[in-house]
C-alpha cells in the first residue's frame, strides 16, 4: 500500500437483490424484517435432510450435529424457471439449486439497476461470486451411478459464476472465490479493483449459501463454532457460537465517474481492503491486530478520516472469542469519537443467522438501506451485553432499538468481516446523497402541480408471472409511494414478453 497514491475512484452501488430468511425475498421485505426486529429462525426444513436423525445435544458424539435449527429460505430452493433462461428440463435437474437461485437473483439485480437483458448481453460486465458450501456435491456423490453428462456443469463452485456469465452473455472476468465467512466482501474488493483497473465496465458481485446436506453441519459441530441454541447471540453473554443462515444476494456496481444519468445509485463504496492474520496461535483464532490492520488499510487507501464514521456493521457472529476480539479491533481504530457522540455498532446476524459466504453482501445491503432511510435497525435478541466487550469504557454503543441517524453526523458506515482461516475484509460505504446531486427535489418541484393519467405497462415471461407482477406492484402500499416513479420505471424497462398495459 502506498499512502501517497491517489485514492481509488469511488464505486457506485446501482442495483441489489436478495433472497434471505424470514420471508425477505427482496430488499424491501428485508428492510421490513430488520426495522421491525424480526428473526428468520426456524427448524431445519425436512426438505433439506432429516435433522432428527443427526441431532444430539452432546457435540462430541460421532456423526451428529448440536443444532436443531437455523435461518432458512422459506421458499423451495429447488424451484426454478429454467425455460426463462433457455435451459432444458434435464439440464436444470442436475443444476445445483445455488446456480438456479443465483440466476434468478442476478436477473432481479439487473432489474433493480435498470439494466435490460439486451444491455447486459455482450457487455464487459464482470461476475464475482462468493461460495462456501458444496452440499449439492455431497448429495450427488452418495450415488455416483446417477451421474449424468450434465453433472460436471451442474455442481461444484467453479461453475457458479460461469453459469451467470453464460446465461446473460457477460464478457468480463468470471470467477468464484472462497475465503469462508469473508468471501463476499473479498469478491466485492476484487470487483472494485477490477473496475478501477478497467478490467470491466461494471460488475455483478453475488453470494450463495444453501444448506442441502448434513456434512457441513457435522464438521462445524465438531469444530465447536455452532450455537447449541441454533441462534447467533451477538454481543450477548450467552454467545456460544453461531446459527447457520442461508441466502442468495447480488450487487451491481459501476465506477462513480462512469454513471449514466438514469442509473439509480443506492450507495457509494469509498474504500475496500483485505488482508490475512498470518500466523496466530490457531488457524481459526481471530486476530485483533489483523482486523485493526485491515480497517486502517481501508481508510488509508480511501483517504478518509476514521473519526467521521458513524456506525460499524460488525461481523458479529456471536462467538465467545470472536465478538470481544472484533470489538477491540474496532475500538482501536475509532477511539477518537467524542464522548457525546459514541461509535454505534450492530450486526444483522441475530436476524438472519450467519450466512457464511453471503453474509458480507447481506451486511452491505443492510448498510445501504439504513443510509437511504437514515435509520439504523436494531441488533435484536440481546438480553445481557457481554462485559468482555468493554463498551462503556471504549465509548461504543450497540444499537438495540431502531435509531434515527445522529444529527449532522457523516452518512458513512463501515462493514467488517473475517473468515475462519484468517482472511479479513473491510468496506466503507457512503450514502448516495453525499455524492449525487439532489435531483429528486428539483424534479418533484417541477411536476408537483401536474395532473395526468399514469399508464403502468407490466410485462413478464409468461402469463402466471405477469399476474404476480401486476398484483405485487398495484398494492395500495406500492401505489401510495410515488406513482410517477413507478410509471416511469415500468415504461422504460425493456426485455418485454407478454406485455399488458394497466391503466
Amino acid at each position: 500500500m502506498n499512502p501517497s497514491k491517489a485514492p481509488a475512484e469511488p464505486i457506485a452501488l446501482v442495483g441489489m437483490s436478495c433472497r434471505l430468511p424470514g420471508g425477505a425475498f427482496d430488499t424491501s421485505k428485508l428492510w421490513d424484517l430488520l426495522i421491525n426486529g424480526r428473526s428468520g429462525l426456524s427448524d431445519i426444513p425436512k426438505s433439506r435432510f432429516n435433522a432428527d436423525a443427526f441431532y444430539h445435544s452432546e457435540s462430541n458424539k460421532t456423526g451428529t450435529i448440536n443444532a436443531e435449527g437455523g435461518y432458512f429460505l422459506e421458499q423451495d430452493v429447488r424451484l426454478f424457471d429454467n425455460a426463462f433462461f433457455g435451459i432444458n428440463n434435464l439440464e436444470a435437474k442436475y443444476m445445483d439449486p445455488q446456480q438456479r437461485q443465483l440466476l434468478e437473483v442476478v436477473y432481479e439485480c439487473f432489474e433493480s439497476a435498470g439494466v435490460t437483458l439486451e444491455d447486459a448481453s455482450g457487455s464487459n460486465i464482470g461476475c464475482y461470486v462468493a461460495n462456501f458450501t458444496t452440499d449439492f456435491v455431497n448429495v450427488q456423490a452418495k450415488d455416483p451411478d446417477l451421474y449424468h453428462r450434465y453433472s460436471a456443469t451442474g455442481f461444484g463452485p467453479t461453475i457458479l459464476a460461469n453459469r451467470i456469465s453464460h446465461a446473460f452473455n457477460l464478457k468480463g472476468p468470471s470467477l468464484v472465490l472462497d475465503t469462508a465467512c469473508s468471501s463476499s466482501l473479498y469478491a466485492l474488493h476484487i470487483a472494485c479493483a477490477a473496475l478501477n483497473a478497467g478490467e470491466c465496465d461494471s460488475a455483478i458481485v453475488a453470494g450463495a449459501n444453501l444448506v442441502q446436506s448434513p456434512e457441513a453441519y457435522i464438521a462445524m459441530t465438531k469444530a465447536g463454532v455452532l450455537s447449541s441454541t441454533s441462534v447467533s447471540h451477538t454481543f450477548d453473554t450467552s454467545a456460544d457460537g453461531y446459527g447457520r443462515g442461508e441466502g442468495v444476494a447480488a450487487l451491481y456496481l459501476k465506477r462513480l465517474d462512469r454513471l449514466n444519468v438514469s442509473d439509480p445509485v443506492r450507495s457509494v463504496i469509498r474504500g475496500t481492503a483485505v488482508n490475512s492474520n498470518g500466523h496466530t496461535p490457531g488457524i481459526t483464532m481471530p486476530s485483533v491486530d489483523g482486523q485493526e490492520a485491515v480497517i486502517r488499510k481501508a481508510y488509508a487507501i480511501s483517504g478518509l478520516p476514521l473519526h467521521d464514521t458513524t456506525y460499524v456493521e460488525s461481523h458479529g457472529t456471536g462467538t465467545s472469542i470472536g465478538d470481544p476480539i472484533e470489538v477491540e479491533a474496532i475500538s482501536r481504530c475509532f477511539s477518537s469519537k467524542s464522548s457525546d457522540q459514541p461509535l454505534l455498532i450492530g450486526s444483522v446476524k441475530p436476524n438472519l443467522g450467519h450466512g457464511e459466504a453471503v453474509s458480507g453482501i447481506t451486511s452491505i445491503i443492510k448498510a445501504t438501506l439504513a443510509l437511504e432511510r437514515l435509520i439504523i435497525p436494531p441488533t435484536i435478541g440481546i438480553r445481557d451485553l457481554n462485559p468482555k466487550l468493554k463498551l462503556k469504557e471504549r465509548n461504543i454503543r450497540v444499537v438495540m432499538t431502531s435509531k434515527s441517524w445522529p444529527v449532522a453526523a457523516t452518512e458513512r458506515i463501515s462493514v467488517n468481516s473475517f473468515g475462519y482461516g484468517g482472511a479479513n475484509a473491510h468496506v466503507i460505504i457512503d450514502s448516495a446523497r453525499m455524492h449525487m446531486p439532489q435531483y429528486r427535489q428539483r424534479i418533484e418541484k417541477d411536476v408537483k402541480n401536474i395532473h395526468a393519467t399514469m399508464i403502468l405497462p407490466f410485462s413478464a415471461h409468461n402469463t402466471d408471472s405477469l399476474t404476480e407482477n401486476v398484483t405485487a406492484n398495484t398494492s395500495s402500499k406500492v401505489l401510495s409511494k410515488n406513482l410517477r416513479d413507478l410509471a416511469y420505471t415500468l415504461a422504460h424497462r425493456a426485455s418485454l414478453a407478454h406485455p399488458s398495459p394497466l391503466f
